[in-house]
């Protein structure tokens, strides 16, 4: 069995709904800190349940997952700390070794039989309490309910609650000899922490990007997981899916980012028919098909109505006059494509509703609905007709967006002129033009490709989607590049997309939001919306966000695609 085993700080320690009830009201997720063996955890008052008289600097892991570590010195016992509950951590130490609570600002503290307990009068209690070498800790809105956990855990056995955690990579996981088969493991284990059980509103298993610092559903990142998920259950997979309609209007629209009993007033990147249809190509699912289908059809035709700005068949985003995230629509914050305020016909709004537009032709194809096949096809027409006729410049053999009130091709050289290869727009020779372009070392084909921003393009930095690579289009791309025949090619950048993201992963054990293309900075210090903070500490900036979904999801589905059969 192979199991993540790298210590990295900023990666998640949490309690998946994969085990029991794991609510997105009442989380208590952790990060690994950094400057010791520690876990701290994002209450409204910070705590870490920390590990002292660590001494031997040559401490070895055996693993490092989201809810189950195990490490040892040379010729001792076994340390082991167990997410065992949705408040409860359990495990054992050494002689010598003892795990201490340290908590922020002011507090009351209280010993009542043993166990000590941390009353931050915030109606916010953690408790811990030792019985030789064998530890519980908790976390709840009472001392009861505190003092009761404690009990709970230290009369759980440890062998079975260690177990119970590493049958989900004796069930799912692969052999030592699936390449990358640790940083498969380290997938499986983010990919754990995402999930949040069933409640109020939502009828299923939903998920969240990070778990810390994002704990609500988003649109985009929904469908990324559910790529990655299928290969766990893709029943759950599918739920992942139906939760994004929890707060669907009426007229269609769906929000790009809800939690109970609340949701955003703006949309994420129509990707959801392709999504579906991806599921169904492993569940054969119709009944699902049948359902999704119509609410991604009831969403398609909101954006048509509401993100269409002329007669032409080109989508502009939704933006604002924050300089860090002009357009959380699109998903790219900070891109230099929104520097200007001028509405845009975007390249990439475009192509996703083209793209989706034709896998809804082909769901309605297998749905026989003759009728909706016709609609999709002619929509699918004069979406690709009027992206190549007003967003392709013949002159630099490239996709731009259009500034609107310019009524000019607005050039930044982004990566998301890359998608009509995705969504299957281009001719033969334009394709074979991108191909050049991505190609081009003094452009796009930088040493991690591919580069959220051109390194020709005057705006090229090293911040988020200013320069970085982002792990969500190299997966969208290559597959429009295969779809053309590129396959080598496309298998080319997956491989390398694969290795770069190993060797940050064996350097620091975590996968990150998004990475240097120079392959020269560690991910975590490169800007994100400015500089970055050390040590890494989110209530004082997020960076490059560590233990980032779907980042491990596309991975996992990308190590599937590439090596299962190995």
């Amino acid at each position: 069995m192979i199991l993540p085993n790298k210590w990295g700080q900023g990666q998640l320690f949490a309690f998946s709904a994969l085990d029991g009830e794991s609510f997105a009201t009442d989380d208590f997720t952790g990060m690994l800190s950094g400057d010791r063996i520690g876990i701290r955890f994002f209450s409204k008052v910070k705590r870490e349940l920390a590990f002292v008289n660590v001494y031997e600097k040559n401490l070895e892991f055996d693993a490092v997952t989201s809810d189950y570590i195990s490490c040892h010195f040379p010729q001792q016992e076994r340390m082991q700390i167990i997410y065992a509950a949705r408040h409860l951590i359990i495990g054992n130490t050494t002689n010598i070794v003892r795990p201490v609570v340290f908590v922020e600002g002011s507090f009351l503290t209280e010993i009542v039989e043993g166990t000590e307990i941390h009353d931050t009068q915030d109606g916010e209690f953690t408790a811990i309490k030792c019985v030789d070498n064998q530890f519980a800790f908790a976390f709840g809105h009472s001392k009861k309910e505190v003092i009761d956990l404690i009990n709970k855990g230290l009369a759980m056995d440890l062998k079975i609650a260690a177990a119970v955690k590493l049958s989900f990579y004796k069930k799912y996981g692969v052999s030592d000899t699936f390449p990358y088969a640790d940083l498969y493991a380290k997938c499986l284990s983010v990919m754990k922490t995402q999930l949040y059980s069933s409640e109020a509103e939502f009828n299923t298993i939903w998920s969240t990007p990070d778990r810390l610092p994002h704990r609500n559903l988003w649109l985009w990142d929904s469908v990324f997981h559910a790529l990655g998920h299928r290969h766990i259950n893709v029943s759950l997979a599918e739920g992942l899916i139906s939760a994004i309609w929890v707060h669907q209007k009426e007229n269609g629209f769906i929000p790009h980012m809800a939690k109970v009993a609340w949701s955003s007033d703006i949309i994420q990147p129509p990707i959801i028919g392709w999504g579906i249809w991806e599921l169904y190509q492993t569940s054969g699912n119709k009944e699902f098909l049948k359902d999704a289908y119509e609410h991604n059809k009831s969403f398609l035709n909101w954006c048509r109505d509401n993100r269409r700005v002329s007669k032409k068949e080109l989508y502009t985003w939704s933006t604002t006059n924050d300089v860090n995230c002009r357009c959380d629509e699109c998903g790219m914050d900070n891109s230099p494509r929104f520097d200007t305020k001028d509405p845009l016909f975007a390249i990439d709004f475009s192509c996703f509703m083209a793209n989706d537009v034709n896998y809804m032709k082909k769901i309605a194809e297998e749905l026989e609905l003759t009728e909706d096949i016709d609609f999709y096809k002619n929509w699918f027409e004069m979406l690709s007709s009027d992206i190549n006729k007003w967003l392709w410049s013949e002159e630099d053999e490239f996709y731009f967006d259009y500034n609107i009130p310019k009524q000019e091709l607005h050039k930044v050289w982004s990566v998301a002129s890359f998608l009509p290869i995705f969504a299957g727009i281009c001719s033969e020779s334009q394709v074979k033009s991108l191909v050049k372009h991505l190609q081009d070392p003094e452009s796009f084909a930088t040493p991690f490709p591919i580069p959220s921003i051109s390194k020709k393009d005057v705006t090229f930095g090293s911040d988020m989607w200013r320069g970085p690579v982002w792990i969500n289009y190299n997966y969208m791309i290559t597959q429009g590049l295969k779809e053309y025949g590129y396959t080598d090619f496309a298998n080319k950048i997956l491989e390398k997309t694969i290795s770069y993201m190993n060797h940050w992963y064996q350097l620091t054990g975590t996968i990150y939001e998004f990475y240097d293309c120079n392959h020269m900075k560690a991910p975590g210090h490169l800007n994100r919306k400015g500089l970055p903070f050390e040590p890494y500490n989110i209530n004082v900036r997020v960076q490059s966000i560590r233990d980032y979904g779907w980042s491990c999801t596309l991975l996992c589905d990308l190590l599937h695609r590439l090596y299962r059969n190995v």
